[in-house]
Protein backbone atom coordinates (compact mmCIF):
# COMPACT_ATOMS: atom_id res chain seq x y z
CA UNK A 1 0.00 0.00 0.00
CA UNK A 2 2.43 2.43 1.15
CA UNK A 3 4.59 1.44 -2.52
CA UNK A 4 1.55 2.73 -4.51
CA UNK A 5 1.59 5.93 -2.21
CA UNK A 6 5.33 6.84 -2.13
CA UNK A 7 5.35 9.14 -5.36
CA UNK A 8 2.72 11.58 -3.97
CA UNK A 9 3.48 10.78 -0.73
CA UNK A 10 4.50 14.53 0.48
CA UNK A 11 2.50 16.09 -2.11
CA UNK A 12 -0.63 14.66 -0.61
CA UNK A 13 0.47 14.80 3.14
CA UNK A 14 1.16 18.73 2.10
CA UNK A 15 -2.60 19.08 0.82
CA UNK A 16 -4.22 16.94 3.26
CA UNK A 17 -2.85 18.54 6.52
CA UNK A 18 -3.47 22.32 4.51
CA UNK A 19 0.47 22.61 4.60
CA UNK A 20 0.48 22.00 8.43
CA UNK A 21 2.72 18.55 8.39
CA UNK A 22 5.51 20.89 7.34
CA UNK A 23 5.24 23.02 10.96
CA UNK A 24 4.56 19.72 12.76
CA UNK A 25 7.88 17.73 11.91
CA UNK A 26 9.55 21.21 12.52
CA UNK A 27 8.24 21.40 15.99
CA UNK A 28 8.88 17.81 15.99
CA UNK A 29 12.94 17.80 15.09
CA UNK A 30 13.21 20.98 17.75
CA UNK A 31 11.79 18.59 20.74
CA UNK A 32 14.96 16.56 20.21
CA UNK A 33 16.97 19.49 20.97
CA UNK A 34 19.62 17.22 18.53
CA UNK A 35 22.39 19.64 18.15
CA UNK A 36 25.69 19.93 16.09
CA UNK A 37 27.79 16.69 16.06
CA UNK A 38 24.96 14.33 17.72
CA UNK A 39 23.62 10.99 16.08
CA UNK A 40 19.80 11.22 15.26
CA UNK A 41 17.88 7.94 14.05
CA UNK A 42 14.56 8.84 12.19
CA UNK A 43 12.20 5.10 12.39
CA UNK A 44 9.87 4.59 9.78
CA UNK A 45 11.15 7.90 7.82
CA UNK A 46 8.97 7.48 4.71
CA UNK A 47 10.69 9.80 2.10
CA UNK A 48 12.74 11.49 4.49
CA UNK A 49 11.00 14.65 5.26
CA UNK A 50 12.15 14.85 9.08
CA UNK A 51 15.19 13.14 8.22
CA UNK A 52 16.08 16.39 6.27
CA UNK A 53 15.02 18.63 9.49
CA UNK A 54 17.49 16.44 11.91
CA UNK A 55 20.39 16.41 9.59
CA UNK A 56 20.10 20.13 9.23
CA UNK A 57 20.15 20.25 12.79
CA UNK A 58 23.18 18.12 13.43
CA UNK A 59 25.33 19.73 10.64
CA UNK A 60 28.54 18.00 8.80
CA UNK A 61 29.98 16.87 11.99
CA UNK A 62 26.57 14.99 13.18
CA UNK A 63 24.97 11.90 11.29
CA UNK A 64 21.43 10.50 10.69
CA UNK A 65 20.27 7.27 9.83
CA UNK A 66 16.54 6.71 8.99
CA UNK A 67 14.27 3.23 8.52
CA UNK A 68 11.49 2.58 6.67
CA UNK A 69 9.82 -0.85 6.09
CA UNK A 70 8.82 0.16 2.32
CA UNK A 71 11.91 0.30 -0.44
CA UNK A 72 9.59 2.92 -2.36
CA UNK A 73 9.82 5.16 0.13
CA UNK A 74 13.40 5.02 0.99
CA UNK A 75 14.26 5.43 -2.48
CA UNK A 76 12.45 8.61 -2.55
CA UNK A 77 14.30 9.58 0.61
CA UNK A 78 17.71 8.62 -0.87
CA UNK A 79 17.45 11.20 -4.13
CA UNK A 80 15.66 13.72 -2.24
CA UNK A 81 17.87 13.99 0.98
CA UNK A 82 21.19 13.56 0.47
CA UNK A 83 23.86 12.77 3.28
CA UNK A 84 21.25 10.84 5.60
CA UNK A 85 21.68 6.90 5.82
CA UNK A 86 18.59 5.20 4.27
CA UNK A 87 17.75 1.35 5.04
CA UNK A 88 15.23 -0.72 4.72
CA UNK A 89 14.27 -2.30 7.95
CA UNK A 90 11.91 -2.88 10.62
CA UNK A 91 11.14 -0.54 13.81
CA UNK A 92 10.67 -3.45 15.20
CA UNK A 93 13.98 -4.87 14.99
CA UNK A 94 16.25 -1.92 14.17
CA UNK A 95 19.54 -2.58 12.69
CA UNK A 96 21.81 -0.44 15.18
CA UNK A 97 23.75 -1.60 18.03
CA UNK A 98 22.61 -0.43 22.00
CA UNK A 99 23.10 3.21 22.79
CA UNK A 100 24.20 4.20 19.22
CA UNK A 101 21.87 7.45 18.96
CA UNK A 102 20.88 11.11 20.77
CA UNK A 103 18.00 11.40 19.26
CA UNK A 104 15.10 9.00 18.01
CA UNK A 105 11.95 10.05 16.04
CA UNK A 106 8.94 8.55 14.65
CA UNK A 107 6.68 10.86 12.67
CA UNK A 108 3.30 8.91 11.61
CA UNK A 109 4.82 5.86 11.69
CA UNK A 110 3.27 3.96 15.57
CA UNK A 111 -0.58 3.69 14.42
CA UNK A 112 0.83 1.57 11.50
CA UNK A 113 3.29 -0.70 14.03
CA UNK A 114 0.89 -4.05 15.61
CA UNK A 115 3.44 -4.65 17.82
CA UNK A 116 4.34 -0.81 19.35
CA UNK A 117 6.19 -2.18 22.68
CA UNK A 118 8.46 -3.86 20.75
CA UNK A 119 9.30 -0.75 18.20
CA UNK A 120 9.47 2.01 21.10
CA UNK A 121 11.15 -0.63 23.07
CA UNK A 122 14.04 -0.71 20.20
CA UNK A 123 13.70 2.72 20.35
CA UNK A 124 14.74 3.25 23.88
CA UNK A 125 17.74 0.56 22.99
CA UNK A 126 19.31 2.66 20.30
CA UNK A 127 19.18 5.52 22.20
CA UNK A 128 22.15 6.46 24.62
CA UNK A 129 21.48 7.34 28.01
CA UNK A 130 20.04 10.52 28.32
CA UNK A 131 18.85 10.57 24.89
CA UNK A 132 15.27 11.42 23.46
CA UNK A 133 12.76 10.05 21.72
CA UNK A 134 10.27 11.95 19.68
CA UNK A 135 7.10 10.59 18.08
CA UNK A 136 4.81 12.36 15.92
CA UNK A 137 1.52 10.92 16.04
CA UNK A 138 -2.61 11.66 14.79
CA UNK A 139 -4.44 12.20 18.20
CA UNK A 140 -7.66 12.78 19.28
CA UNK A 141 -9.01 17.05 18.14
CA UNK A 142 -10.52 19.16 20.67
CA UNK A 143 -14.50 18.17 21.04
CA UNK A 144 -15.98 21.30 19.33
CA UNK A 145 -13.83 20.14 16.47
CA UNK A 146 -14.53 16.53 16.05
CA UNK A 147 -17.87 16.39 13.98
CA UNK A 148 -15.92 18.97 11.46
CA UNK A 149 -12.57 16.59 11.66
CA UNK A 150 -14.45 13.32 11.44
CA UNK A 151 -16.04 14.54 8.07
CA UNK A 152 -13.24 16.04 6.50
CA UNK A 153 -11.54 12.29 7.38
CA UNK A 154 -14.29 10.08 6.14
CA UNK A 155 -15.31 12.11 3.27
CA UNK A 156 -13.04 14.62 2.10
CA UNK A 157 -9.23 12.65 2.27
CA UNK A 158 -10.51 9.33 0.40
CA UNK A 159 -12.42 11.75 -2.14
CA UNK A 160 -9.21 13.90 -2.81
CA UNK A 161 -6.82 10.49 -2.71
CA UNK A 162 -9.01 9.39 -5.49
CA UNK A 163 -8.51 12.62 -7.50
CA UNK A 164 -4.61 12.81 -7.01
CA UNK A 165 -4.22 8.78 -6.88
CA UNK A 166 -6.92 7.56 -8.57
CA UNK A 167 -7.67 5.16 -5.74
CA UNK A 168 -8.85 5.73 -2.21
CA UNK A 169 -8.19 2.59 -0.23
CA UNK A 170 -5.12 3.75 1.08
CA UNK A 171 -6.12 6.80 2.51
CA UNK A 172 -9.35 5.07 3.59
CA UNK A 173 -6.86 2.81 5.72
CA UNK A 174 -5.23 6.46 6.93
CA UNK A 175 -8.58 7.83 8.73
CA UNK A 176 -9.75 4.68 9.61
CA UNK A 177 -6.32 4.40 11.54
CA UNK A 178 -6.89 7.66 13.00
CA UNK A 179 -9.97 6.95 13.82
CA UNK A 180 -8.58 3.74 16.28
CA UNK A 181 -5.62 5.24 17.57
CA UNK A 182 -5.54 6.27 21.30
CA UNK A 183 -5.33 9.35 22.83
CA UNK A 184 -2.55 10.89 24.11
CA UNK A 185 -2.72 9.53 27.47
CA UNK A 186 -2.92 5.68 26.36
CA UNK A 187 0.28 6.55 24.16
CA UNK A 188 2.36 8.48 27.36
CA UNK A 189 1.59 5.22 29.15
CA UNK A 190 3.15 2.85 26.50
CA UNK A 191 6.13 5.11 26.46
CA UNK A 192 6.50 4.86 30.51
CA UNK A 193 5.70 0.73 29.39
CA UNK A 194 8.79 0.70 27.39
CA UNK A 195 11.10 2.63 30.16
CA UNK A 196 11.28 5.87 29.05
CA UNK A 197 10.96 8.95 31.96
CA UNK A 198 10.16 12.53 32.25
CA UNK A 199 7.42 11.52 29.38
CA UNK A 200 5.10 14.40 28.02
CA UNK A 201 3.36 15.44 25.38
CA UNK A 202 2.31 18.30 22.97
CA UNK A 203 -0.66 18.67 21.16
CA UNK A 204 -1.20 20.89 17.72
CA UNK A 205 -3.93 22.15 15.78
CA UNK A 206 -6.41 21.58 17.75
CA UNK A 207 -5.10 18.30 18.81
CA UNK A 208 -5.24 16.74 15.66
CA UNK A 209 -1.68 15.71 16.24
CA UNK A 210 0.79 14.91 19.30
CA UNK A 211 4.08 14.79 20.16
CA UNK A 212 5.35 12.53 22.13
CA UNK A 213 8.71 13.21 23.74
CA UNK A 214 10.59 10.00 26.35
CA UNK A 215 13.89 10.55 27.64
CA UNK A 216 15.79 7.23 28.32
CA UNK A 217 17.31 7.32 31.46
CA UNK A 218 20.65 7.44 32.88
CA UNK A 219 21.94 4.43 35.09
Amino acid sequence: MFSSIAHRYDLLNALLSLGQDRRWRRRAAQLTKAGLGDRALDVCCGTGALSALLKRRVGTAGSVAGVDLTEAMIAGATGKVPGVDFRVGDACRLPFADSTFDAATMAFGLRNIDHHDLALGEMLRVLRPGGRAVILEFSTVVAPMDPLYRLYNQWVIPRLATLLLGRAGAYQYLTDSIAAFPPPLVVSRWLREAGFDRVRYQRMTLGIVAIHVGVKPRP
